[in-house]
């Protein structure tokens, strides 16, 4: 577990992978965890928060509100309609549980699956799909989120500022130093060099 502060050590996965996870886990009819995975993405919510969803939360809400449990804050948390639709589209897919139910649950025991089991789950997945990382974890999603947003925004500052605001950082450079943008700039520099004699 990371400590305030501290850096965690998951990796983003590109946008491209992403999409193929989940259309891996769609193929494999294992909706469950693609509906895991959606959720976390789209929400860019931790794994505590993402747990403790219920069906009744989620499902056909243009606009989700979580008090994150690290922060204790209000989140209020717009779903797209496309992502409105996937949410019942697998709803149904998964038999349509009770609503009152934890949206990635054991059926049997009614219970959210614990942190430890949903990584152990995403690493097969990482192995079964062909993931091009090496640490992926439940983290992977909120920092694949980070990645898209700063990507699709043109890299900018405003891009940098908006994500310090959805993801709660202290400032946009708490934000870069969490994707891991500095580094990928430094390695840049580093691999600009040649020795050509």
């Amino acid at each position: 577990m990371s400590q305030k502060g501290q850096r965690t050590t998951a990796e983003a996965l590109k946008y491209e992978d992403f999409i193929r996870l989940l259309s891996g886990l769609h193929e494999d009819k294992d909706y469950l965890w693609e509906l895991y995975c959606c959720i976390s993405f789209c929400t860019a919510c931790r794994i505590s928060d993402v747990r403790t969803m219920t069906w009744q939360d989620v499902l056909e809400k243009n606009v989700l509100f979580k008090i994150e449990q690290k922060t204790g804050k209000m989140r209020q948390i717009t779903l797209s309609g496309n992502v409105q639709q996937r949410i019942v589209d697998l709803y149904e897919q998964l038999g349509s549980p009770d609503k009152h139910l934890p949206v990635i649950c054991n059926t049997r025991t009614e219970k959210p699956y614990s942190k430890q089991y949903i990584n152990e789950r995403l690493k097969l997945f990482r192995w079964k799909y062909k993931l091009p990382i090496k640490r992926f974890s439940s983290h992977s999603f909120r920092k694949t989120f980070g990645r898209y947003i700063y990507e699709t925004m043109g890299r900018t500052m405003e891009a940098l500022i908006l994500l310090s605001n959805i993801l709660r950082h202290t400032s946009p450079r708490v934000t870069m130093v969490y994707l891991g943008i500095r580094e990928e700039e430094i390695e840049g520099v580093y691999n600009t060099i040649q020795l050509d004699y």
